[in-house]
Order: structure tokens, then C-alpha cells, then sequence
């Protein structure tokens, strides 16, 4: 009876074993590549290639719209250093001294810079209008409004501390943006109304002519803009 069992025993080992030898080479004949690529749902990578095409560059600004405004000198941003629009200005706190003025700021002023203090400085139009006012005024010496439209809406734009000699439009004529309206006045003259050489830049809203360079309160200056979000670039 043992010697029967130790016959089926080592039949039964060697059928399982035969099995396995023969797995074996039935595998290394057709191996199987795991790192095969998988198909890709056509309809998925479609869907992924439109997303691609249609993102958008954080760096490149989406519809962005042409300002209709330029700068009135070059290197504008440079030169916004001492009374920035909406400044508080007393005789003690000026960065400018002596000082005959207190008030908030209603424009921005642009200095030159030391080659500039007896060259010819050209003045340029920050936008297309028309000019309504060439004369001299308290504070500014020579002084020229042009009314223009800024987001659909009337504004005036005062240009403060000029030489009206060099101004060769009138009250009445049209100017274009980037047109030369005219030149700084002298430093300390009365083309400057004895100020230091600079340009005195004011937006204020709607139709009315109004010189004022500074106003008593803070809540005055909601009736004027800032010309830096506009023009203080290059």
C-alpha cells in the first residue's frame, strides 16, 4: 500500500511540475510589456487639446483697451517726486520751500530734471480737444485748459506753469493728443508765477473752467482726478 502511494505521489509531482515547466515557456515565448501605453479616450484628449488652446497667459492682459491719454512729458512716472495728487500741503510740511499754499493737492506735479531747468521743455496734450482757456492766473503764471472726454464723461484738463508765448493754438481750437501745446515757464518767473519750473496737472470733472490747485477738504478733492491712473507711464 506504501509503495502504491509513493507512485501516485511522485506521478502527482511530476504532472504539477511538467505543468509548471510548461507555464513557464509559454510565458517566455509571449511576454507580456506592463508598461505598454494604454489607448486614450479620443473624445477625453480632444477636450484637454481645446483647454489648452484656449488658456490665457497671466502676463497677457485679456481685451485690454487703448488709452485714449498720454503723457504731457517724457519720463512722466520719474518725475512725480514732490506733490503727488490728494497731498496734504501746509507752509510747514512742503516738500517745496518757501510755501505760499496749504491744502490737498488737486493735481499732480511734474518736475524736471537738472539738464532741464533752463532748456526748452515741451509740453505735449494728454488727449484730444479742444482748448478753452490760454491765459495767465494767481499761482500759475501761464495757464491752458483743454476740455476732453475721459470714460465717456466731460473733463477739463488744467496744464499749469507755462509760457503762453509758446502756446501757438487759441481758445476754440481742436488739439490732438500728443500734440505739442506749448513749453514750461522760466523757473521763478512770472510765466510761473514765481514758482519753481514744473507742470502742474489737473483732471477735473465735467464742463466747469476750475484753477484751483489745492482744496480746503478731502471730501473737495472727489470733484478731481488722479492724472497717474491715466498718464504717468511712458
Amino acid at each position: 500500500m506504501k509503495k502504491v502511494y509513493l507512485v501516485f505521489l511522485v506521478i502527482l509531482i511530476v504532472t504539477v511540475g511538467g505543468v509548471y515547466l510548461l507555464i513557464s515557456l509559454i510565458t517566455r515565448t509571449n511576454p507580456k510589456n506592463n508598461n505598454q501605453a494604454q489607448p486614450v479616450n479620443s473624445n477625453s484628449q480632444a477636450v484637454q487639446n481645446t483647454a489648452d488652446n484656449n488658456q490665457v497667459s497671466v502676463n497677457q492682459p485679456v481685451n485690454q483697451a487703448v488709452s485714449p491719454f498720454q503723457p504731457p512729458l517724457t519720463k512722466s512716472g520719474e518725475r512725480i517726486t514732490k506733490k503727488p495728487f490728494g497731498i496734504y500741503i501746509t507752509p510747514q510740511n512742503s516738500p517745496v520751500q518757501p510755501e505760499k499754499f496749504q491744502g490737498y493737492h488737486t493735481g499732480a506735479d511734474f518736475e524736471i530734471f537738472p539738464d532741464e531747468l533752463t532748456a526748452d521743455v515741451a509740453v505735449k496734450a494728454v488727449c484730444s480737444g479742444v482748448l478753452k482757456v490760454k491765459e495767465y492766473a494767481s499761482g500759475y503764471g501761464g495757464v491752458a485748459v483743454e476740455t476732453c472726454q475721459l470714460d465717456n464723461e466731460q473733463i477739463t484738463v488744467i496744464y499749469g506753469h507755462l509760457k503762453l508765448a509758446s502756446i501757438q493754438y487759441k481758445a476754440g481750437d481742436s488739439i490732438n493728443v500728443g500734440d505739442q501745446l506749448g513749453l514750461l515757464g522760466a523757473d521763478k518767473s512770472v510765466e510761473t508765477d514765481g514758482e519753481r519750473k514744473h507742470l502742474h496737472l489737473g483732471f477735473h470733472k465735467g464742463s466747469a473752467i476750475n484753477l484751483l490747485g489745492y482744496v480746503n477738504t478731502q471730501a473737495g478733492l472727489a470733484d478731481w482726478i488722479d492724472p497717474c491712473l491715466y498718464i504717468c507711464h511712458d
